[in-house]
């Protein structure tokens, strides 16, 4: 079963979060093991509920010329302070899925989902993950 919805980039749309702190746009990201992923470039959000959804993480390059931009799920955050962790390794985000700001409409995320080994946001059982967890 094919799932496609669309996710809206938060920048440039009158859409907020349903928590303004969720707002993690330009916060280094770190992998479990503390190596730096990349920064988080922007945040694709479910317009129905303003939830952020999906991150974007950019890396490699310079001057943000030859960036890598990956989907990231929130559900790979576990926490947030001055930087976002995720819970997985840079090189399980590094061969995940490139983020084409082109493509506009429904897209299927449940490929996305899949690789990091989470059920997507809009099936029975999800739990919403609060990815601003502060307690580690």
């Amino acid at each position: 079963m094919t799932t496609t919805l669309e996710l809206l980039p938060l920048t440039g749309t009158d859409l907020g979060l349903a928590d303004d702190r969720d707002d993690v746009r330009g916060m280094t990201v770190l992998d479990v093991r503390d190596h730096r992923v990349g920064e988080v470039e922007e945040i694709l959000v479910d317009a129905d509920e303003r939830r952020a959804r999906m991150l974007v993480v950019a890396s490699g390059g310079v001057l943000g010329l030859g960036d890598h931009h990956r989907l990231v799920p929130v559900d790979a955050v576990s926490g947030v302070r001055a930087h976002v962790r995720l819970e997985r390794s840079d090189l399980h985000v590094e061969s995940g899925f490139d983020y084409d700001p082109d493509l506009t409409g429904p897209v299927d995320y449940r490929p996305v989902y899949s690789y990091f080994g989470y059920t997507p946001f809009w099936e029975d059982g999800y739990r919403t993950p609060y990815f601003l967890d502060r307690r580690w």
